[in-house]
């Protein structure tokens, strides 16, 4: 069963990453195997319970085709 995701209510980096996964039609899952972190890591940073490194912010820009900087922009709200 998937599961919907209200991007309003999320933190700037998580909205951000949502977004894109959105348009690429991806999801979660695959964004954690691709960047190699956990679903659950991600899940923590998409929502701002977790800080993420800046090489899991590098890791996970990779795949998704976006700079690693709009990403850390984003962790500090400049989106």
């Amino acid at each position: 069963m998937s599961r919907t995701t209200n991007l309003s209510n999320k933190p700037p980096l998580g909205t951000l990453i949502g977004r894109r996964l959105k348009e690429m039609g991806k999801q979660q899952k695959w964004l954690a195997q691709e960047a190699h972190i956990s679903k659950n890591y991600l899940c923590g940073i998409m929502n701002g319970r977790a800080i993420p490194t800046l090489a899991a912010l590098k890791r996970i820009a990779k795949p998704l085709g976006i700079d690693p900087f709009d990403l850390v922009a984003a962790l500090f709200g400049k989106e």
